[in-house]
């Protein structure tokens, strides 16, 4: 697979993953500006039901097709139909369960929300089969372009039908539109046909390892849910609020660029994974220059979080800051978990996928709970929860890669240890500038500059290999033949 193919491929993610976090910013804001919070609260009690829906409809099939170098049009359209399918069982069951939900939280018509959001699972079941086909041969563009017009046509038809008084139902025509409309670009732009075609040999080993993929996306779900609950029932409702914001932020921003790397290194895995040598090569690469780019944007954001926070959400938020910074710090380790864990999901071991996060989520309730009931203080988890996070990431995620890809922790902790170092300095020498009695702004520039000089000084000093791979890649992206 050639660089440049890649190098683009990651490019097309990359504006993919921004420009969602874009558009629903956009979207939201203005949403928020016209529709009671009340309205909101509905929303989110209905998506807690929808998006498990979708995870059990889609059932890792689309997983399941990429790293199956064998997967032919048979095996789409297999997939395709067994994913209507499950969509169709699952539709009839919160069909008839949606009365008894409405009557525990006793909301009227929340039965009839339910049922007519609850349809858009089969156009997401349609629209995770046809994203894995554009993930596997590597057509981003396509994927940008969908998000793009289903992002727009949704938002406006929202903010229409809010603006004329729609309440609840421009939220539920929004969501049904966006994934309607990416179903119909998706049938546009891509060259993959439905048939009546079923094999049920392809459907069998989709599933066998699809639903572990399931599982786990479900976990993970169940996961967040059950750690806000934790937090609300130990700590204030303003407390958590504050968690919640001093997590989102980050997390929006690093996921951006670690989602793009994920959906363009998965593939691009398993299309190297009967080549030993070309496999670890690409790991190596993936792991070096994400870090390279991963590590630097967690610590510049720990150290400008106080004049980001004051300018982007106001002074009365300064409180998450501590939240914020140790959730940044944290996830510098994060293209570790990342490529290892595509690394087992290419090799098609998606049940180590699924026991790694069961040991990982297992543990990590606990110890949420044990904290928060004995300390109350949102500030004490998000520093428990930062250091099990890379605890997890290096002591869970990591322990089978000696075995599984042949580079072990302590190998890929050697190959990137020089990035974090100069990561480190860099931070000591930016954070100072917060001790200056200067107005926010001009905190930001100045830390931002700073960081990002010595961070490139001391790349240079280090002869970091990653920083000439990145401007290689970069100067190839722009070079016209």
């Amino acid at each position: 697979m050639e660089q440049n193919q890649v190098s683009k491929s990651f490019l097309w993610s990359f504006l993919e993953q921004a420009s969602v976090i874009v558009i629903q910013f956009v979207v939201q804001i203005v949403l928020a500006r016209l529709l009671a919070p009340e309205i909101f609260g509905v929303l989110a009690i209905i998506l807690v039901v929808v998006n498990i829906l979708n995870v059990l409809a889609q059932s890792g099939l689309g997983s399941a097709l990429i790293q199956d170098n064998d997967a032919d049009d048979q095996a789409f359209s297999t997939a395709i139909w067994l994913s209507l399918g499950f969509a169709a069982v699952l539709y009839l069951l919160v069909f008839f369960l949606s009365g008894p939900i409405a009557l525990f939280y006793g909301m009227v018509d929340l039965d009839l929300y339910i049922r007519v959001l609850s349809l858009c699972i089969f156009f997401n079941a349609l629209n995770s089969i046809q994203r894995s086909y554009l993930q596997k041969t590597m057509n981003f563009r396509s994927l940008f372009l969908m998000n793009l017009f289903a992002l727009t046509a949704s938002g406006i038809v929202g903010i229409v039908m809010a603006y004329s008084g729609a309440g609840i139902w421009a939220l539920i025509a929004q969501t049904i539109i966006q994934s309607a409309v990416a179903c119909l670009v998706m049938a546009i732009l891509t060259p993959l046909k439905v048939s009546l075609v079923f094999s049920k040999s392809k459907a069998k080993s989709l599933f066998s390892y699809g639903w572990k993929m399931c599982m786990t996306g479900v976990l993970a779900t169940a996961y967040n849910s059950v750690s806000e609950l934790i937090i609300g029932k130990t700590c204030t409702s303003g407390d958590l609020g504050l968690y919640s914001q001093g997590r989102k932020w980050p997390i929006a921003a690093i996921g951006a660029i670690t989602n793009a790397v994920a959906n363009v290194l998965f593939p691009a895995l398993a299309k190297l994974k009967e080549d030993r040598a070309a496999f670890q090569n690409a790991i190596i690469r993936a792991l070096q220059s994400g870090t390279y780019i991963i590590a630097p944007l967690c610590f510049l954001l720990a150290v400008v979080a106080e004049p980001l926070i004051a300018i982007l959400l106001t002074e009365k938020w300064i409180a998450c800051v501590p939240v914020f910074q140790v959730t940044c710090v944290s996830y510098c380790v994060l293209m570790l978990q990342l490529v290892n864990l595509r690394a087992y999901m290419a090799l098609g071991d998606s049940g180590l996928y699924m026991k790694l996060h069961i040991i990982k989520l297992s543990i990590g309730v606990f110890l949420l709970a044990a904290v928060a009931l004995t300390f109350h203080d949102i500030y004490v988890i998000a520093f428990v929860n930062g250091a099990y996070t890379v605890f997890s990431i290096i002591c869970i995620d990591a322990k089978p890669a000696k075995r599984k890809i042949g580079i072990g922790i302590l190998e890929q902790l050697r190959l990137t240890l020089p990035i974090f170092l100069a990561a480190g300095i860099s931070t000591l020498v930016a954070y100072p500038v917060e001790l200056l009695l200067l107005s926010y702004g001009l905190k930001l520039v100045l830390q931002i500059v700073l960081f990002v000089i010595v961070y490139v000084a001391i790349s240079k000093a280090l002869k970091i290999t990653a920083l000439s791979d990145i401007v290689r890649i970069v100067r190839g992206l722009f070079h016209r033949k």
